[in-house]
């Protein structure tokens, strides 16, 4: 029941709002402005498989998946029909995992670092080897600008659910508590160690970002919201929120959690109920 409630409440605001306080205090601009956009529901995960919040690629037509906080540390592999074909448990804790990277070397980044309350001080992503899932490296972080655990209400921009792998950095976006929805952009080395985090960037966004990842073209990114779809086209490849950015109100794919670019011009979404949406874009011109 809160989650048809909370789609239904994702559904009105986008309906209502669109992108334009977006476009007002980020100047972001509506994607159907330079392209052709699209946005079809084309599946629902296999029941089995339990709050999806990341997903990578396995091979050219599965992949990867993981579920929330209070389930078992397990992979799933699927298919776009989202059919479950592997379950893969781990030997690791999962006290709040929220995002799932990779790099072009097989290896897979489980981020459990979600932290709800702010007040987490062993935020961590676990590497994992795709082939034989052995387990790598533990990276463990902490934000430098976080002096209070948790800190006030009006400053609670450290909770995270969105990362994405690229040039040996995993590059993090929290997702804000706070009234005013900032995500902060944070580089993480992809290597096991403890590190300190300093903040590169910030940028107001209307939604609370849930999900991240990284274009085929090793330039563009992509960050999910609640009802919310931001591109990025920066001018090279050092990943910034300058540069070119739009914005596409996704009303109703509710409360999603889990993004990955299938090609250059087609992303994949799910929610929390498991519906699977495909949003593929072209340029006009």
């Amino acid at each position: 029941m809160l989650i048809k409630l909370f789609t239904l409440y994702v559904y009105l605001q986008t309906a209502l709002c669109g992108c334009g306080a977006d476009r007002r205090n980020s100047d972001f601009e509506r994607l159907r402005k330079d392209y052709k956009v699209k946005v079809q529901r084309i599946g629902r995960l296999d029941s089995r498989i339990k709050e999806s919040s990341g997903f990578a690629h396995a091979s050219d037509s599965t992949l990867w998946t993981h579920p929330d906080s209070g389930s078992p540390a397990e992979l799933y592999l699927f298919n776009l029909k989202g059919e479950l074909l592997r379950t893969v448990p781990l030997p690791l804790p999962n006290r709040d995992w929220e995002e799932l990277a990779q790099d072009r070397k097989g290896n897979l980044y489980i981020g459990d670092f979600g932290n709800n309350a702010n007040a987490r001080r062993d935020l961590r992503v676990f590497r994992v080897q795709q082939e034989g899932m052995a387990v790598q490296d533990t990276i463990y972080f902490i934000f430098a600008d976080q002096q209070e655990f948790p800190p006030p209400t009006q400053q609670r921009h450290f909770d995270l659910e969105a990362f994405f792998y690229r040039a040996d950095s995993l590059h993090l976006f929290t997702k804000s508590r706070a009234r005013k929805g900032i995500t902060h952009r944070y580089t993480l080395p992809a290597l096991g160690g403890t590190y300190t985090l300093e903040p590169q960037e910030k940028i107001r966004v209307s939604s609370a970002i849930t999900a991240a990842d990284s274009a085929p073209n090793g330039k563009d990114f992509a960050l999910l919201g609640y009802g919310r779809l931001y591109l990025f086209e920066p001018q090279d490849e050092q990943v910034q929120f300058a540069g070119k950015r739009y914005c596409l109100p996704l009303g109703r794919t509710g409360q999603a959690e889990a993004l990955l670019y299938l090609s250059p011009t087609e992303l994949l979404i799910s929610n929390e109920n498991g519906k699977l949406y495909l949003v593929s874009f072209e340029p006009k011109h």
